[in-house]
């Protein structure tokens, strides 16, 4: 059986990409699809400083291992100043070859519809750094597109159209 990792990295305490994860998460749970959550308000990561994973402690090296081992991700992450935010270029500069040739999907929130481009900057590390693929389409939410933590019927389809699109 395939499985999925979901790899959330707000730190936000009320992220709106971390509900958006939690969804997705149940959604997948009820096709039956083998799926887990890395959240990184749970984990301590060091800023990335050149070294090899081996040099790192036994958590991220675990994390390495888990990346390493699972068949798709599906990245959830915060637009911040219409880019990725630091904290998951980090994760990237550090992860990128656990994540070599994975199909990969997008779910970011941003404070407005107009954020979506910063997407591409995921895109492009991930094809050059990782020589991984991304599908298409990307899910790109705000706040008025939740209720009481529930995205609406047009996010919920796109969630749909991205999870087959990676599935595939």
């Amino acid at each position: 059986m395939k499985s999925i990792l979901l790899i959330s990295t707000s730190l936000s305490k009320e992220s709106i990409s971390a509900n958006l994860i939690k969804f997705v998460n149940s959604q997948l749970k009820k096709e039956n699809v083998k799926s887990k959550i890395i959240d990184l308000r749970e984990f301590n990561i060091p800023f990335c400083d050149g070294r090899s994973i081996n040099e790192y402690d036994s958590n991220i090296q675990s994390l390495f291992n888990d990346l390493k081992n699972i068949d798709y991700i599906i990245f959830g992450f915060p637009i911040y100043c219409y880019s990725i935010s630091g904290v998951l270029k980090n994760f990237l500069d550090i992860f990128s070859l656990a994540m070599r040739n994975k199909r990969f999907g997008v779910c970011a929130s941003a404070g407005s519809k107009m954020s979506y481009l910063a997407i591409s900057d995921l895109f492009k590390i991930m094809k050059f750094q990782s020589h991984a693929k991304g599908v298409m389409p990307t899910v790109l939410v705000n706040r008025s597109d939740f209720q009481n933590d529930i995205p609406n019927e047009e996010i919920k389809k796109l969630i749909n159209e991205m999870l087959s699109s990676l599935l595939k």
